[in-house]
């Protein structure tokens, strides 16, 4: 079965997920942070390279008139860092909107490279047709984009290596190969092939002790926002995130307000997780099996989803999962993976024994109403969730139940939102709900 909330998910988080929840969570927020610094210092070393770029021209005025060639690639590196600098100004939060970060690092770096690329290309048209004092300035200019790369990347090696290498090898190829009287270009360039590396060193401790530094942050973070058995996110961060995300939505939605058809029927999917018969387990083997099973349970459910989606530990054996998707229907799919990513789960205990269990689903779709997002908050959402997950239990365990809205319009929204919670079916049965299952994928 083809999953289309699922397709686009990167290899890369992938594998990620196949770490223990801990380790997996901290890696996905450290490499969220090092991405926003990397644009953040971007911003700053773009506008220097920039600037650099028009002292370059003045170096090699001799070779901009005499060679087309050097004066496209001149024009093309100004205005491929100009694309550079606009795509990093885009604010964080609409840039991880647009791209998954892995796309966002991919972005950064082809930039980078090709830049790099571009600047190499120059180094050999130009080089023939330059004297050599301005050969000496110009490679000074390279050492200061270098420089420049180091203070603003040096959280990243290896984009600060994809920075500098195109260009200082082809300074080095091209002072050894220079067949002019020797004026010490080879020990220029010898020169700077100890600088870069030297810097680039520099570059990876500043990496570790920038990644140690999030580390830290994140330390302290989880003592207050994370669930200490599982690592999952606990009820305390899930009311920030929702209160976030629930602006998002609103934002988003002002073209249904203002009577323009949205790109997509984009939505939330807010899940509630309960392990079926959990109560057993831990009566049968006992309460240290149990919480083993809940660690695990707690991997299987960051294995199923996205980078982008949000898991927490809602209480004893409950979950709650918040996932975005493009399409308001796609939130089945994502109930059923849930449903098996449990079902598949084994737990094994120390003295050899194997275990296994189900659980139930229930899920509600927001902004509830998609002509009128405002009319129900996330935690009536929620409440809407749970009542599903009571159906689920209801009707046999290990499986869901979605909630989303009927044909027929609620006159008496308060009023009508208690009814509903007091009887599904009977609000599915007058229109007022719709209800999905199981099995009608």
């Amino acid at each position: 079965m083809n999953d289309p909330a699922q397709s686009s998910a990167p290899e890369t988080i992938r594998r990620q997920a196949d770490l223990q929840p801990t380790a997996y969570l901290h890696e996905r927020e450290i490499a969220e942070h090092m991405t926003r610094d990397l644009y953040d210092r971007g911003r700053i070393s773009i506008l220097f390279m920039l600037i650099l770029i028009s002292v370059i021209r003045w170096v090699i005025d001799a070779a901009f008139v005499a060679d087309g060639a050097v004066r496209f690639a001149f024009f093309l590196l100004i205005v491929l860092n100009v694309v550079r600098w606009l795509f990093v100004m885009i604010p964080a939060r609409r840039r991880d909107e647009l791209f998954e970060l892995p796309v966002q690092l991919v972005l950064f770096a082809s930039g980078v490279f090709l830049s790099a690329a571009l600047l190499g290309a120059i180094v050999v048209l130009a080089w023939p047709l330059l004297d050599t004092a301005h050969i000496t300035i110009f490679a000074v200019i390279i050492g200061g984009l270098i420089s420049g790369a180091a203070m603003s990347m040096g959280f990243s090696p290896l984009v600060y290596m994809l920075y500098t290498l195109p260009s200082v090898g082809m300074l080095f190829v091209m002072a050894v190969t220079d067949q002019r009287p020797a004026w010490g270009a080879d020990i220029l360039a010898t020169s700077f092939a100890l600088y870069a590396v030297s810097v680039l060193v520099m570059s990876i401790d500043q990496h570790h002790t920038r990644r140690r530094a999030i580390e830290l942050s994140l330390q302290l973070s989880d003592l207050v926002v994370r669930d200490t058995l599982t690592q999952l996110y606990n009820r305390r961060f899930l009311h920030e995130f929702m209160s976030v995300e629930a602006a998002r939505i609103a934002r988003d939605l002002m073209d249904v307000e203002h009577g323009r058809q949205p790109e997509y029927n984009a939505a939330t999917g807010v899940y509630i997780v309960d392990l079926d018969h959990f109560k057993r387990i831990n009566d049968t083997h006992g309460h240290t099996a149990g919480d083993e099973m809940l660690r695990q349970v707690a991997g299987a459910l960051i294995k199923a989803l996205r980078n982008s989606d949000v898991v927490v530990r809602w209480g004893g054996e409950e979950f709650v999962v918040v996932a975005r998707v493009k399409q308001r229907q796609h939130t089945a799919f994502i109930a059923e993976k849930l449903r098996r990513a449990v079902e598949e789960m084994e737990t094994r205990l120390g003295n050899g024994n194997v275990l296994r269990t189900s659980c139930s689903v229930g899920f509600c779709v927001i902004p509830f109403f998609p002509d009128k997002p405002r009319l129900l908050i996330w935690e009536q959402a929620l409440e809407i969730a749970d009542a599903a997950l009571y159906r689920a239990k209801a009707e046999g365990r290990n499986r869901w139940v979605g909630v989303s809205c009927g044909a027929t319009d609620w006159p008496d929204v308060e009023g009508t939102y208690s009814e509903v919670l007091r009887d599904l079916e009977q609000a599915s049965e007058r229109g007022l709900v719709r209800i999905d299952r199981s099995g009608k994928l």
